[in-house]
C-alpha cells in the first residue's frame, strides 16, 4: 500500500511540474501482450503471454529539436491467460505504471519526427485474480510470496505527426522476481502499440 501511496505520490508531483513548464499533455490508449517467465528450480523457464489494453497520459518535454523528455501514468489491464494450459483458470490483472521516458528525436520533415525512446517503468499490481469456472481466487491470498511492486526497462520506437498525432511501439523487461518463493522466479515483460493525442 505505501509503495502504491508513493508512485501516486510521484506521478501527481510529474503531473503538476508539467502544468508550470512548457509541457504538452497527451491520451492515448494501448493494446499488446504482458509476457510472463515461470522458472522453479532448475526447470527451463516457461512463457506465458496475456493480452492487455491501457489508457495513458503523459506529459511530454520537448527540450530541443532533437531530444525530449516525458513522464506519464498508465493503467493497464491484463487478462487471458490459461495457467497450465487448464482453459478454466484465467488470469485477471489490473497495473498502474509511471515511465519516465528519454527520446531522441530524427526529422522527417516539418511535421513529422521519428523517435526512438527508452528508460525506466515503476509498475505496482492493484489487483490480480484467478477467475475460475465458479470462483474467484486472490493470488494476494493464495502466494502471501507474491510482490506487487515491479520495475521495467524498456524502449521502443515512436512516429509524431504535427504535433498532436503520436504512435509508439515498445517493449519493457521486468528486472524483478514477482515471486519471492524460494526457487522459484517470476518476471513479466510488456509489449506494446500504443496512440496518442497530444493537445
Amino acid at each position: 500500500m505505501k509503495k502504491t501511496f508513493f508512485l501516486l505520490s510521484l506521478i501527481a508531483c510529474f503531473f503538476a511540474a508539467a502544468q508550470t513548464a512548457d509541457a504538452q499533455i497527451s491520451l492515448g490508449v494501448g493494446s499488446g501482450s504482458r509476457i510472463y517467465t515461470f522458472q522453479e528450480g532448475n526447470n527451463p523457464a516457461k512463457p506465458g503471454v496475456a493480452p492487455t489494453i491501457s489508457v495513458e497520459f503523459e506529459a511530454n518535454f520537448r527540450l530541443s529539436k532533437v531530444f525530449g523528455l516525458s513522464v506519464g501514468a498508465d493503467l493497464a489491464g491484463v487478462a487471458g491467460y490459461h495457467f497450465m494450459n487448464d482453459k478454466s483458470k484465467n488470469l485477471g490483472e489490473i497495473y498502474l505504471e509511471a515511465p519516465v521516458r528519454a527520446k531522441l528525436y530524427i526529422p522527417l520533415g516539418s511535421k513529422v519526427d521519428l523517435y526512438i525512446f527508452g528508460g525506466p517503468v515503476a509498475s505496482v499490481n492493484l489487483v490480480s485474480g484467478d477467475f475460475h469456472t465458479k470462483q474467484i481466487t486472490n493470488n494476494y491470498q493464495a502466494n502471501p510470496n507474491l510482490r506487487r511492486f515491479d520495475l521495467l526497462l524498456g524502449g521502443g520506437v515512436g512516429v509524431e505527426i504535427i504535433r498532436h498525432i503520436r504512435a509508439t511501439v515498445g517493449y519493457d523487461h521486468g528486472l524483478i522476481n514477482r515471486d519471492g518463493t524460494p526457487g522459484r522466479n517470476v518476471h513479466t515483460g510488456a509489449l506494446k502499440v500504443a496512440a496518442y493525442y497530444m493537445f
